[in-house]
């Protein structure tokens, strides 16, 4: 056992001196043979390697690339629809890139990768999607533009997938688009059904409040505070009248001694025809009795025959005043025998009159009174009235005003389809290749050109190897 081990030991330290002495000393080779087996290794790995890139060459198709440019437009239109009284419902989109997060041609790119492009792509060229290549994508920092190119065997053919591949992209951009824009139609509409139902439920309560209450609208509480003022407007103007017919009636009753039913008793009678000739003959009667009495004694017949008469007159005269006025009134009649009624008629009956309309004033600012009062309990009656219509109204209007801009933004919003995906528009058409695409080749003879390069390198690092690897492993 402890042979085969230490056979095993000297096996592994020939083989690393071996190692050691072919790095260090290399072949036993002279110079010149030296020289000639290094020309030839070189000549023969040049040659092998430039074999396989004409073979590649040669073997490469030939393609043609079709190029084409889209832009993105800086900022989109906006629209604004203002509802007189009820509201504001716009629309604006802004710019696409204002976002520093997002930018909106990364997302363009990502759906002109997508199986879903080539496949729209190949329908339109009635072609496998596995036969279209994948187009390339450019996009210039600090621009809107993308850039994209796609290869084919021929001219027409690559410019006939440019076409395919940009008409896919609008097709499914449009698809988004409708998509985004009928979502969003779908949710506004669900809010309408919730609006809508606010707007019956605060209609209901307010027509219920109207027709239980009798108050309409706000104008009905305003116009009875207008009516109060007006009314009271009326009193004052009415009392001031009335102060001054107080006065004219105070006056007139001072100075004819006696106030308006009677001086309307005393006009009546004096208009009496009948009444009139018992006055005058009891006046006459009177005078006759008194220029008697003067000279005769109480019990002389004449003057008793006189007194008779006179008291018959005047018993006439009273049965007269029943009958013209109703009732009986000496006083008044008393006044009617002394007094000269004639005279003060035109002063009666402007006392008469007077009184009339101190009467008519006095009833209209009583009318007033009360009519002031009765509108000032309604108006206090009406003011939580008021202040829960103004309420109802609000929230009415409130709920009225949300439907009505919900649906005008509804509207609104059918136009503005470019919000989510902006506008693409093509800013250079699909080329048409007038030569061969020569990327391929200019790859490979690069690729020629380096493998060379490092075949040269590594021989020239093997040429001179023994002397800079004596150096570094001995102590010379």
């Amino acid at each position: 056992m402890e042979t085969e081990q230490d056979y095993a030991s000297f096996s592994e330290l020939a083989y690393l001196y071996w190692i050691k002495r072919a790095t260090l000393e290399g072949s036993h080779l002279t110079p010149k043979a030296r020289k000639r087996l290094y020309i030839k290794t070189a000549l023969i790995s040049l040659l092998i390697v430039w074999l396989l890139v004409a073979v590649f060459i040669a073997l490469t198709p030939t393609k043609y690339e079709s190029k084409w440019v889209v832009i993105l437009p800086g900022v989109a239109a906006g629209s604004s629809l203002s509802l007189d009284s009820l509201g504001q419902a716009s629309s604006s989109n802004s710019s696409p890139y204002m976002s520093s997060a997002i930018d909106p041609r990364e997302n363009f790119k990502a759906i002109s990768m997508s199986s879903l492009l080539m496949q729209t792509a190949a329908f339109y060229l009635k072609v496998p999607s596995n036969e279209i290549p994948k187009p390339k994508l450019k996009l210039p920092s600090q621009t809107g533009l993308m850039e994209f190119s796609i290869n084919g065997a021929s001219p027409e053919q690559a410019q006939k997938r440019g076409w395919a591949m940009y008409r896919s992209l609008q097709d499914i951009l449009d698809d988004l688009r409708f998509d985004e824009n009928s979502l969003r139609e779908r949710g506004i509409q669900r809010s309408l059904k919730s609006y809508n139902a606010r707007v019956k439920q605060t209609q209901k309560q307010l027509l219920d409040f109207q027709s239980e209450r009798g108050l309409i609208t706000l104008d009905q509480f305003k116009e009875l505070a207008i009516t109060i003022e007006r009314l009271r407007h009326s009193k004052v103007t009415l009392s001031a009248s009335l102060q001054g017919l107080n006065a004219s009636y105070e006056l007139y009753e001072k100075h004819l001694g006696i106030n308006d039913s009677q001086a309307a008793i005393l006009l009546k009678l004096n208009n009496d025809k009948l009444f009139q000739q018992l006055l005058e003959k009891h006046n006459t009667a009177n005078t006759t009795y008194i220029e008697n009495a003067g000279r005769l004694g109480r019990r002389h017949p004449t003057l008793v025959t006189l007194k008779a008469e006179l008291d018959s007159i005047f018993d006439s005269m009273k049965q007269r005043f029943n009958t013209i006025i109703g009732f009986q009134d000496e006083k008044i009649l008393m006044m009617l025998t002394v007094d000269d009624v004639d005279g003060r008629a035109v002063m009666m009956q402007e006392f008469i009159t007077i009184a009339s309309k101190r009467q008519a004033t006095q009833s209209e600012v009583d009318s007033l009174i009360a009519q002031i009062d009765q509108w000032e309990l309604r108006l206090q009656h009406s003011n939580d009235d008021a202040a829960k219509l103004a309420d109802l109204q609000r929230e009415h209007q409130l709920a009225t005003t949300v439907l009505t801009s919900a649906m005008a933004k509804l509207d609104v919003g059918k136009s503005d389809i470019y919000s989510a995906y902006p506008m693409l528009q093509l800013f250079s058409p699909p080329s048409l290749a007038h030569s061969p695409n020569k990327l391929a080749s200019i790859l490979i003879i690069f690729g020629g050109l380096s493998a060379s390069f490092m075949l040269l390198l590594g021989l020239s690092i093997l040429w001179i190897r023994k002397p800079l690897l004596r150096k570094m492993l001995t102590k010379k």
